[in-house]
């Protein structure tokens, strides 16, 4: 078995990384807010605790995992430091803190007729804001992360042209959602049939930029997790700032999009991809080994 999953390390992360979320997320999918093959109505504290599990269980675990089985304890090592890798140039901080947010959310909040509520002071919508970009940290960045972009883009770009393993990934990363578009309760717009298809652009167009960002910052996934929370965050912003949810899942893919196409005119199609291969055991893709590319 172990032999099987180190001579195909990325298929058997992918296959991990669904089926454990997916597993794990099982009890809410199949209950009375899914698709109702459970008797059961789960409370919303128990749906976090579910979504959490199944977070974790998922391409941070497949991660976790095939990094021991292909690269050993060095591997895991160097796994748990590139969660904390803070070092990367000012432009790659400014991508990741504001760039995401801005292309985000600046189609709802530059819509004609947009209102924005004035019932929080400044202090407090700062205050709001502020605590929730850390707890949304925890809602899905720091958990997938480490998976996509840390260990299976790096092994992509080995094999495929830059754009063409941050498209596949953006599929597969849609597709890993499956199960949460089953919910009442997972917070993306679904009313009608184009807002799948707005969250397929979404997250394809999300996956070019942070695989820009990844190889931009020297394999820095501390930062691709900032530019990843940027996207939940902004959504959440919006809803602060206007007092109405977004609706609809097209200003902030349209926005993703026209970033993502910055992204590939400025390198060439490249990504600041510069040919580093993919880690074996007892090597890494380390810092020194993925030149920045000027963008």
């Amino acid at each position: 078995m172990t032999s099987m999953l180190t001579r195909h390390p990325l298929t058997a992360f992918f296959v991990l990384a669904s089926l454990g979320s997916w597993i794990a997320w099982s009890p809410w999918w199949l209950s009375q807010s899914g698709i109702g093959l459970l008797p059961i109505e789960l409370p919303f504290s128990a749906i976090a605790g579910i979504n959490q599990l199944g977070l974790f269980a998922g391409p941070f675990t497949a991660a976790l995992l095939m990094t021991h089985l292909t690269e050993g304890r060095d591997g895991t090592r160097r796994f748990w430091r590139r969660l904390v890798q803070w070092r990367a140039r000012p432009l790659w901080w400014a991508l990741a803190l504001a760039a995401i947010p801005l292309a985000t959310g600046a189609g709802y909040l530059l819509r004609p007729g947009t209102t924005f509520a004035t019932e929080e002071g400044g202090a407090a919508m700062l205050g709001l804001l502020t605590g929730t970009y850390l707890i949304y940290l925890l809602g899905g960045p720091i958990q997938e992360e480490p998976g996509w972009r840390g260990f299976a883009l790096p092994r992509l770009q080995q094999r495929l042209h830059p754009v063409t393993a941050a498209l596949l990934l953006g599929v597969i990363h849609c597709f890993w959602h499956a199960p949460l578009f089953l919910t009442d309760e997972w917070d993306t717009a679904r009313q009608e049939p184009s807002q799948y298809l707005a969250d397929l652009v979404l997250v394809i167009s999300l996956s070019v930029v942070l695989s820009w960002l990844f190889n931009g910052s020297r394999g820095s996934v501390t930062v691709v997790i900032l530019g990843h929370n940027g996207v939940n965050w902004a959504l959440f912003t919006v809803g602060a700032l206007t007092g109405y949810s977004p609706v609809s899942n097209w200003p902030a893919a349209l926005g993703l999009a026209g970033l993502a196409i910055i992204a590939i005119i400025a390198t060439r199609g490249r990504l600041g991809y510069t040919g580093a291969t993919a880690p074996r055991r007892g090597s890494a893709l380390t810092a020194d080994s993925m030149r920045q590319e000027s963008p």
